[in-house]
C-alpha cells in the first residue's frame, strides 16, 4: 500500500494533468456549452449547469502522466466538511513499455480533495492513495480520522488515519474468506461499507460471500459473519430458499439493525445485528428492481432506496419495515410523453441534501440526476433532471449544501490508433505504451457545481430530455419508412460476431466512407464479402457499438441498454491483474446457469457429469449446491414492460406473436466436436447435441447442433448447419421471424488446435467473412428474399483500431428496399438496430433507449423495389484450409486476385499465442492481442501515428 502527497510546489502540474475543464458561457444559449455523444448515441453535457467545472481524476503517476482513473463509484464527505473523498473501482490497468504489465499502478484509487474554503467550487486535490483492489465502499468515521475502505477481491477493509495533514494506512481487517466466494470458481468482493450511530460497529457486504461482516472498531476484527441466505442460522432456516444473494450497500439504523441491498433477490435484508456473537433476521422487504445505493433520513425513520430496472426510489418505514412509497424517478410528469412503461435509465444511488428536504438519484444509464422533493405538494415525485458527465455514481453535498460533486464513471473515448503493435521492436514499445484499450479511455472524473435552483431545474431538464431523446421532434420520414417495412417484411435475420473495428475491416473500402487505409489488418483480400456488402448495400462509417467488452457488448446487443452492476462487474473481470469478478453475462452469474431453478436443470445446461458438472463444482460451496444462488434472478438481465428480467429482443419478439429461433445465442457448448484428425464436421447427422441453452425461454427454440463459441470450430461448419434447417424453412414456408445467429470466428484464437487448417488470423477472418456472406446469399437465392431483412453487428469492437473512435464498428444491413451503393453518415448504434428489428416487427419497445432513439431509417429506400440479389465469394487465403474443397463444392467462387497466403502459419501463431486463453470470449488481454497481431501481420510496415484527443471528439447528429 502507498500513498502519493501532492505537494504546493506541483499544483499546477496536478491541474493542468487533472483535464480541468470549466464551462465557457453562462448563456442560456446551450449550443455554447461543451456537448459529446455517448456511444450509445445519447448525448452528455456535464458544463451546462453555470459555473460547472469538471475535474478528472488523474492519479499524477510518473510513469503515466495522461492516465486517468475509471469507474469513480462512490464519495463522501469528511464531518468537518473540509475533505471530500472519491474511491475508484474500475478496470484501472496499466502496461510498461515491455508489454508487461505495471502492477504498481495497476490499482484502485482513493482521491482526497480540499473543498473548503474557496476550494469549494473548484476541488483542489490534495492526496491519492493507490489501494490494490475496491469496490463500493467507503466511510469516514463519526470524529473525521479515520476512513474506511472495501479492498473489493482482497477480501479486507482498508483503514487509513490522518497524520501530520496526510491520510496514511493504519490497518487492514481481514474478512477471513479463504479467497473463496460463493459460486463456482470465484473469489470473495467486500462491498458497500456503514458505520453504526456510535461508531463502534463497521458492517461489510460481502458482494460475492451473501453475506455481512460485522466488526469492531476499536479492534479492527470481526466479531462474526452473518449469511443473508434463507437457509441459514439466525434467518428463516428455509433450505433452497431464495434471497440475500449480491448484497450490496449497507446502512445501519441505530447501533442495532443493519439494512442491505440484495441486488439479484431484489431485497432489502434488515438484520439485527446488536448480539456481539451472532446476527439474526429482522425482514426480508421485497423491492420490484435490483436493489443498489440506499440513505437514511436524520431521523432514521425512512429509508430510501435506488432501484435498477424499475427505475424507482423505494420508502421504506423502518419501524414497520414496510415499502410506504414508491417514487418513479425517470423524469418529471410529461416529459417521457405517452411511453410511461419503458425503464433503463438506471437508478443507482441516493443522497439527502443537507437540511433533508430533498432527494438526489442518480440515473447513471441516463446521465442524470433526478431531483425529488420530499416536503410540500409535489413531495415523492421528480420535478427536474440535472445533467452529468458519463455514468454518474453519487453525488455529495458541500458543507453548507450549496455545492454538489458528481462522481461520474466513464468519458468519451474517442480515437484508439495505437491499439496494435508495430513492426520494429522501437515500434512495438511505443505501441505497448499507448496503453488505449477501450477501458483505458474511460476516464472518471468529478463534476463541481452549484445546486441549481427551481427555477434552473426547467432549463437543465429540457436539456436532459434532448440529451436522451425524451423529446423528439415527429419525423414523418421514419414513420413513414418503418410503417413501409413493417407491412412488407415479416423476417429479421440478426447476425452478431466478434471484436473488429471500422478501420480493421474496413478501412481500404475506398468509396467515401470514413476509413483510414492504414489500420486496415483484414482488408479486401481477406474479408472480400464484407467489402461488397458494404458496398453494394450501405457502407455506415458511423456506427457505434456502446460495449466495452463482450460481458456488456451482448447486453446492447441484445437488450439495447446493460445493468449498473454488470457495468462494474465487467471492469473488474476485464482487469489485467487481478480482481476477482466473474464473466456475469451470457446466461450466468458467478459462473452459474442461474436463469434456470431447479438444481437438475442447471446440471444439464452445465453440461455432462465430469468437470464442468454444475453439482459436482458447487458441492463444497458454503451452503451447498441447494443453496447456491437460488431462485432465477440474473443482475445482467434487464426489465422490458412485457416482464422482468425479459427485456431481451427474442422477448419482444415473442410476446409480440412472433417466432423465434436461436443459433449460438446464450448457450453453453456441451457437445464434442471430435478431434482434429476425426471432426465432427455435422453434428446433426451425426447426433451429436452441441449447446445447452442458459435462457428457458430459448430452451425449445434453440438449435442445439448449432455450435457456439470457439475458436477451433470453423463458421463454415456452423453456417452448413443454419442452411440445413433454413432450407426446411423454405421447403415448409415456416421461416420463423427472428432468427439470432452468432457467427463468431472473427475473434480469432486457439490456432495450434483449430480444426480444418482454419488456425491464421487471416483465415479465421476469411472463414467467418464467407459464412457470412453465403447466408446472405442463401436468403437472397430463397423465397424469402423479399421479405427478409439481414442486419449485422459485433458485440463489441474491443480488440482493434479506429481513428474516429474506440467503439466504431462495422455494420451491415442486407435486404430488401436498402439503399444501395450508399454512404450512410448518421450516426447509429446498436440501440438504432434494435429499434429499427423492433419497428419491423411490429413490437413493443424493450426500454427507453429503443423507445426513444431513431430508428436506420435513412438506410431504406422505400420507394425502391424490393428485389436484390448476392453471390458469395470466397477469399483465397482460404485455398490453404480444409474448407476451401468444400468451398468449391458448395459452387462458391474464389476472389479475383493473386492468391493470398497467411503471412506465418499455425506454428508460429501458436507460440506468439501461447499465454492467451482462448476457450472463452474475451479472457485473452485484448491489448496484448491486438499487438501481437499486428506485428505478425504487419511485418515491418512503418506503424501508423495518429494523433487526436480522445477528449475533443467530433460526432455526428442523429439527423
Amino acid at each position: 500500500m502507498k500513498t502519493r502527497n501532492i505537494v504546493t510546489g506541483l499544483r499546477l502540474g496536478v491541474i493542468m494533468s487533472a483535464v480541468l475543464l470549466v464551462a465557457q458561457s453562462h448563456a442560456d444559449n446551450l449550443s455554447a456549452v461543451d456537448t459529446a455523444r455517448v456511444p450509445s448515441g445519447q448525448s452528455i453535457t456535464p458544463l451546462v449547469v453555470r459555473g460547472a467545472v469538471q475535474q478528472y481524476l488523474n492519479p499524477g503517476l510518473p510513469a503515466h502522466p495522461n492516465f486517468v482513473a475509471g469507474e469513480a463509484v462512490r464519495s463522501q464527505l469528511s464531518p468537518d466538511g473540509k475533505t471530500l473523498a472519491i474511491i475508484t473501482a474500475g478496470q484501472n490497468s496499466l502496461y510498461n513499455a515491455d508489454g508487461s504489465v505495471d502492477t504498481a499502478d495497476s490499482t484502485q484509487y482513493i482521491f482526497l480533495y480540499d473543498v473548503s474554503g474557496a476550494n469549494k467550487t473548484r476541488p483542489q486535490l490534495k492526496q491519492v492513495i493507490h489501494q490494490t483492489n475496491a469496490f463500493v465502499g467507503l466511510v469516514f468515521s463519526h470524529d473525521g480520522n479515520t476512513l474506511y475502505a472495501t479492498g473489493g477481491n482482497d477480501d479486507v477493509v482498508q483503514v487509513y488515519t490522518q497524520h501530520g495533514g496526510a491520510w496514511v494506512q493504519s490497518a487492514t481487517i481481514a474478512l477471513g474468506h479463504s479467497g473463496k466466494g460463493v459460486g463456482i470458481g470465484v473469489q470473495p468482493n467486500a462491498g458497500g461499507l456503514a458505520l453504526s450511530a456510535d461508531g463502534k460497529t463497521l458492517v461489510v457486504a460481502n458482494n460475492y460471500n451473501d453475506s455481512i461482516s460485522v466488526i469492531d472498531t476499536a479492534s479492527n476484527s470481526v466479531r462474526y459473519e452473518h449469511d443473508l441466505r434463507p437457509f441459514f442460522s439466525g434467518n428463516e432456516g428455509t433450505p433452497g430458499g431464495v434471497g440475500g444473494t449480491y448484497p450490496f450497500a449497507v446502512v445501519v439504523k441505530g447501533n442495532n439493525t443493519a439494512y442491505v441491498s440484495s441486488d439479484r433477490d431484489r431485497e432489502i435484508v434488515a438484520i439485527d445485528i446488536s448480539s456481539p456473537s451472532h446476527g439474526r433476521l429482522v425482514k426480508r422487504i421485497k423491492l420490484d428492481g435490483n436493489a443498489l445505493g440506499m440513505t437514511l433520513d436524520a431521523s432514521q425513520s425512512l429509508l430510501y432506496v435506488a432501484q435498477d430496472n424499475a427505475d424507482q426510489v423505494a420508502v421504506i418505514n423502518t419501524s414497520a419495515n414496510a415499502v410506504v412509497a414508491r417514487i418513479d424517478a425517470r423524469a418529471p410528469a410529461g416529459v417521457l410523453d405517452h411511453r410511461q412503461e419503458h425503464t433503463g435509465a438506471g437508478t443507482y444511488s441516493v443522497t439527502l441534501s443537507r437540511d433533508g428536504g430533498t432527494l438526489y438519484a442518480t440515473n447513471a444509464g441516463a446521465n442524470e440526476i433526478a431531483v425529488i422533493p420530499l416536503r410540500g405538494p409535489r413531495a415523492f415525485h421528480v420535478t427536474g433532471l440535472i445533467p452529468t458527465a458519463f455514468e454518474p455514481h453519487d453525488v455529495t453535498f458541500s458543507a453548507d449544501g450549496s455545492w454538489m460533486y458528481v462522481v461520474n464513471g466513464k468519458s468519451v473515448t474517442g480515437p484508439n490508433p495505437d491499439h496494435l503493435s508495430g513492426g520494429t521492436a522501437a515500434q512495438a514499445a511505443a505501441a505497448r505504451a499507448s496503453n488505449e484499450y477501450q477501458f483505458q479511455l474511460e476516464r472518471a472524473s468529478l463534476v463541481s457545481a452549484p445546486v441549481p435552483t427551481d427555477n434552473d431545474l426547467a432549463r437543465l431538464t429540457q436539456q436532459v430530455a434532448r440529451n436522451n431523446f425524451y423529446r423528439p421532434d415527429s419525423n414523418d420520414q421514419d414513420n413513414e419508412v418503418m410503417g413501409f417495412l413493417h407491412n412488407h417484411i415479416k423476417h429479421v435475420i440478426y447476425i452478431v460476431k466478434e471484436n473488429r473495428t471500422y478501420d480493421q475491416i474496413l478501412g481500404d473500402l475506398g468509396n467515401g466512407g470514413n476509413g483510414d487505409p492504414r489500420l486496415s489488418q483484414f482488408g479486401r483480400a481477406i474479408t472480400p464479402n464484407f467489402h461488397r456488402l458494404a458496398s453494394q448495400f450501405v457502407t455506415l462509417d458511423n456506427f457505434m457499438n456502446p460495449g466495452d467488452g463482450s460481458m456488456d457488448g451482448w447486453s446492447w446487443a441484445l437488450q439495447g441498454r446493460v445493468t449498473n452492476t454488470e457495468t462494474l462487474t465487467q471492469q473488474m473481470n476485464y482487469a489485467a491483474v487481478n480482481r476477482g469478478l466473474s464473466y456475469d453475462s451470457e446466461g450466468s452469474n458467478r459462473n452459474v446457469p442461474v436463469n434456470w431453478a431447479t438444481v437438475q436443470q442447471r446440471d444439464a445446461a452445465a453440461g455432462p457429469s465430469g468437470t464442468t458438472n454444475y453439482s459436482n463444482n458447487s458441492a463444497s460451496v458454503t451452503g451447498g449446491t441447494d443453496n447456491l444462488l437460488t431462485g432465477t434472478g440474473n443482475h445482467a438481465s434487464s426489465d422490458a414492460p412485457f416482464g422482468h428480467q425479459q427485456g431481451y429482443i427474442f422477448d419482444a419478439v415473442l410476446a409480440a406473436g412472433g417466432t423465434v429461433r436461436n443459433y449460438g445465442f446464450l448457450v453453453k457448448n456441451i457437445g464434442s466436436i471430435g478431434t482434429a484428425a476425426n471432426p465432427v464436421t455435422d453434428p446433426h447427422a451425426a447426433g451429436v447435441v452441441q449447446v445447452a441453452p442458459l435462457d428457458p425461454k430459448l430452451a425449445s427454440l434453440t438449435d442445439a447442433y448449432f455450435r457456439g463459441f470457439d475458436q477451433n470450430y470453423p463458421d463454415q461448419w456452423r453456417f452448413n448447419e443454419w442452411k440445413r434447417e433454413f432450407d426446411q424453412y423454405v421447403a415448409g414456408g415456416s421461416l420463423p421471424t427472428l432468427s439470432l445467429v452468432r457467427l463468431s470466428h472473427d475473434h480469432m484464437g486457439s490456432f495450434g488446435t483449430a480444426f480444418a487448417g482454419v488456425n491464421t488470423p487471416e483465415t479465421q477472418q476469411a472463414d467467418n467473412d464467407l459464412a457470412v456472406g453465403r447466408l446472405v446469399e442463401a436468403v437472397a437465392k430463397s423465397p424469402y428474399a423479399n421479405d427478409t431483412l439481414i442486419v449485422v453487428t459485433e458485440d463489441d469492437v474491443q480488440d482493434g483500431p479506429d481513428h474516429v473512435d474506440s467503439h466504431r464498428g462495422p455494420a451491415y444491413i442486407v435486404g430488401p428496399y436498402v439503399k444501395q451503393g450508399a454512404v450512410i453518415r448518421t450516426g447509429y448504434s446498436q440501440v438504432n438496430a434494435l429499434r429499427t428489428i423492433e419497428d419491423v416487427l411490429g413490437t413493443q419497445h424493450m426500454n427507453l433507449n429503443t423507445a426513444y432513439q431513431r430508428p436506420m431509417a435513412d438506410v431504406f429506400d422505400v420507394h425502391g423495389s424490393a428485389s436484390w440479389n448476392y453471390t458469395a465469394v470466397a477469399s483465397t487465403v482460404l485455398k490453404t484450409t480444409q474448407v476451401a474443397q468444400m468451398t468449391e463444392e458448395a459452387g462458391t467462387k474464389f476472389a479475383a486476385g493473386a492468391d493470398v497466403a497467411p503471412k506465418h502459419d499455425a506454428t508460429y501463431w501458436a507460440r506468439v499465442t501461447a499465454k492467451f486463453n482462448f476457450d472463452d470470449a474475451d479472457e485473452v488481454p485484448a491489448d496484448q492481442f491486438n499487438r501481437v497481431l499486428w506485428k505478425g501481420m504487419m511485418g515491418g510496415k512503418p506503424y501508423p501515428r495518429i494523433k487526436g484527443s480522445p477528449q475533443k471528439v467530433a460526432m455526428r447528429d442523429n439527423d
